[in-house]
């Protein structure tokens, strides 16, 4: 087979951008993204999952176990409440507001019970080294526009369709933190690993969601859904209690046009502050004040936390750490890394590590010993993470309206997936599969897995679901696509490179590299400094199944190589 579009005859056709699924997250298929949406979401008052009403202190999770998947979708499940059920005990925020805010309406500013920012206390602790993609996963608001970065979707392909703003998503390769301003890299920026809804969205991306409503646009009207506070936890299981999170304050969003909820206020705690509530009721008490981040120096409640990533270390109370990765140290201190929300006093004044003026998109650690100010230090800047800033001269800056830290694994980002609206006959695959051939209506797979280091390659190949005992082709390329191919969909292009035939053993699964092959980065020319490639394998399809081609693809994977 010979791999050219020319050869081929295929013409462009318009690109569906598909899921980039979530490296980290798919290292615990039980794993649970927990999650809060804002006040002014469409999905507040309406009946969760389960039993009760949706409010924006409540803590969801996708039905029934908590894991993301395609739509349509059950409307969340509420897995911690606000305040004091369903389905139990929960945070201990007050009602504020009253009665009618047990199942208050979308925007209805009297229902002062807003969390905006979430832990557990086990996120995963940045280490003084280069970061894979995944190291970071975040939430942004509508109003955040993106930098077109090296893979879609992104903020940048969501933003403008309404659909980043209940979606979630995690950073690519970045150097050691902390990472500065304007930072000019090709392979940083951000891609969408969870979707709101878990639908097709208005770029053609599709990646598993939470049961949400999309679109979410800027402005006042009242539209989706917003997630507004987010944590990636473990195996699913029983609520790990304590809990740390935020409050909101009450000035003017700028991105709605209308005022937060004033939820730390209406609590008798200061909206800068992260708090704990140590035991399924409450109360809430601070766990670590404003001041000690480096907020509130322009007085009582001028500053917003809006998004959190604690590891505790297991000592009663908040060791600050006098400079990044402290908390790495012999004996660590806690790593608490945040963010703050447009309109907070602290946005614009100069950070404690490089000098720059702090945006609501930065990852923020508390000020450094002997830094160049009072406050907090950019930590990572939004630029490096793929978002607008008015550093760079955008007009309205990118806002991160929540925030984690997992440990992904280096290599296996699928995406081009086998969709009804992609295959050529309509033929989806199952998701996250390529189109349905003759001998698997699922569709087939490949999948990575291994050190993606040229210097210390251990990437493996699988193909699965194609037909038993059949030739394949693995092949890669140096770019996305999305084209007609066969019975399937091609999902790259650029300079493309065949590594291999194999054959599929009787269960349809094959590998590369096998037996003496030498290392996947040495077959596929890998150059030293490393770079993203995609990776997809054809294979024969004995009958004549929905054209008059005999032959089909999987889907596509994406590996960062670095050094």
């Amino acid at each position: 087979m010979n791999i050219h579009h020319k050869s081929l005859g295929l013409r462009a056709q318009p690109i569906l951008l598909s899921a980039l699924a979530l490296s980290a997250f798919a290292l615990d298929a039980s794993a649970q993204a927990v999650f809060s949406i804002d006040y002014r979401g469409a999905s507040i008052g309406t009946p969760a999952t389960g039993g009760g009403c949706i409010t924006a202190a409540d803590l969801l999770m996708t039905p029934p176990a908590g894991v993301p998947g395609y739509g349509p979708l059950l409307p969340p499940m509420i897995f911690v409440s606000g305040g004091l059920g369903p389905p139990g005990p929960g945070l201990g925020i007050g009602f504020g507001g009253g009665a009618v805010c047990i199942c208050p309406v979308p925007g209805m500013i009297p229902c002062a019970r807003e969390l905006d920012a979430l832990s557990f206390g086990f996120d995963a602790p940045v280490k003084p080294q280069q970061m894979p993609a995944g190291v970071f996963v975040f939430s942004v608001d509508a109003c955040t526009m993106g930098a077109p970065g090296p893979l879609a979707p992104n903020v940048a392909s969501e933003a403008p369709v309404g659909d980043s703003a209940a979606d979630v998503f995690e950073s690519l390769f970045l150097p050691a933190a902390p990472v500065g301003p304007f930072l000019l890299f090709p392979l940083t920026g951000n891609s969408g690993i969870i979707d709101g809804n878990g639908l097709v969205s208005g770029s053609g991306a599709l990646y598993p969601g939470l049961g949400l409503i999309e679109p979410r646009l800027p402005g006042p009207a009242l539209t989706g859904d917003d997630v507004d506070a987010l944590d990636l936890r473990g195996p699913a299981g029983a609520v790990p209690f304590p809990v740390y999170f935020s409050l909101d304050a009450a000035f003017p969003n700028a991105c709605s046009g209308f005022p937060n909820t004033g939820s730390a206020a209406a609590n008798g705690v200061p909206p800068g502050a992260v708090l704990v509530t140590l035991a399924p009721g409450g109360p809430p008490i601070i766990y670590a004040p404003p001041g000690i981040l480096g907020l509130d120096l322009f007085g009582p409640g001028t500053d917003d936390l809006d998004a959190l990533a604690l590891t505790e270390n297991g000592v009663a109370g908040f060791q600050v750490s006098p400079a990044p990765y402290a908390w790495a140290a012999a004996a660590p201190t806690d790593m608490l890394l945040f963010s703050v929300r447009r309109g907070s006093a602290v946005i614009g004044m100069p950070d404690s590590i490089f000098g720059a003026p702090i945006e609501p998109g930065d990852i923020l650690v508390p000020p450094v010993a002997g830094g160049l100010s009072p406050f907090p230090g950019i930590f990572v800047a939004a630029e490096a993470l793929g978002l607008a800033t008015g550093r760079a001269g955008f007009a309205m800056a990118a806002e991160m309206d929540a925030l984690d830290t997992v440990q992904p694994p280096q290599t296996g980002l699928p995406y081009c997936f086998g969709t009804a609206a992609a295959c050529p006959c309509g033929n989806a695959g199952a998701p996250g599969n390529g189109c349905a051939h003759s001998a698997n209506p699922l569709g087939a797979n490949i999948a990575a897995a291994g050190i993606a280091s040229v210097s210390a390659d251990t990437v493996v190949l699988t193909g699965s679901g194609m037909p038993a005992g059949g030739p394949c082709l693995y092949f890669q390329g140096t770019a996305q696509a999305a084209l007609p191919f066969g019975d399937g969909v091609l999902c790259i292009g650029g300079a493309i490179v065949r590594l291999g035939v194999k054959f599929n053993n009787l269960a349809g699964s094959s590998t590369i590299p096998s037996g003496l092959d030498p290392a996947l980065s040495v077959m596929g020319l890998v150059p030293p400094a490393g770079g993203f490639r995609f990776y997809s394998s054809w294979y024969r399809d004995a009958a004549l199944f929905c054209t008059p081609a005999t032959f089909n693809v999987t889907n596509g994977v994406g590996v960062l190589w670095t050094p």
